[in-house]
């Protein structure tokens, strides 16, 4: 399990954080802590791919039995809702000519965080109880 959870979320989350520091390094235009908002709508599409690379797995198949299309589907939902919000925030935030803090930066990155997270934990619970 160790190399299928490195594989499909310690490498997103590795490649999302390189995407920050390019962004970082070559954006003039973002501002203090806006650089940090950029990395949580990466991670959030990382993590969406990483949800179906792991529903693929056969072990992960056997944990859910025949719900697991439906589990699949639903992490998908999840997920993109969390993008959404996501979205909002960074809109919402542009739109009224403000920076992000770093309490609401942080804060937007958890999100990102958080579909990572959801699909890591998915992988993990369905390791022990696939036969």
């Amino acid at each position: 399990m160790g190399w299928f959870l490195l594989a499909h979320i310690g490498l997103p989350l590795l490649f999302g954080t390189a995407f920050f520091v390019f962004s970082a390094a070559v954006s003039p235009s973002i501002i203090g802590w806006d650089v940090l908002v950029e990395t949580p709508q990466d991670w959030a599409i990382l993590s969406l791919g990483a949800t179906g690379a792991i529903f693929d797995n056969a072990r992960v198949e056997q944990a859910f039995g025949s719900n697991s299309a439906l589990m699949a589907i639903g992490l998908v939902g999840v997920e993109l809702v969390l993008s959404a919000v996501i979205v909002f925030a960074r809109a919402k935030t542009m739109r009224e000519g403000r920076h992000f803090t770093l309490t609401s930066g942080i804060m937007v990155l958890f999100l990102g965080f958080l579909t990572l997270g959801l699909t890591a934990g998915v992988l993990v619970w369905a390791y022990p109880h696939g036969s």
